[in-house]
């Protein structure tokens, strides 16, 4: 298991009771108490980084929009020109 999984199993344990109609914003709260519980993890790069990854990952299931993602929608530009 690596961290990033670590993390998931830890969110999942925090908010496997939480109602399904919980505002997002509460269940952000939510979830950033979770990283609060380990600051030895996350104070190196890697444990900010799968951090990041694992609530992102959550917390688009119920209609996060990650800032650090492209916008979808636009075409994609050509890489190679024929």
């Amino acid at each position: 298991m690596d961290w990033r999984e670590d993390w998931a199993a830890d969110i999942y344990e925090a908010t496997k009771d939480l109602p399904d109609d919980l505002s997002l914003a509460e269940r952000i709260k939510v979830v950033d108490k979770v990283k609060c519980q380990s600051p030895d993890a996350y104070s190196t790069s890697w444990g900010k980084k799968s951090w990041q990854a694992a609530r992102r990952d959550y917390l688009c299931r119920f209609g996060y929009q990650p800032k650090t993602k492209a916008k979808s929608g636009g075409a994609a530009l050509p890489l190679f020109q024929d």
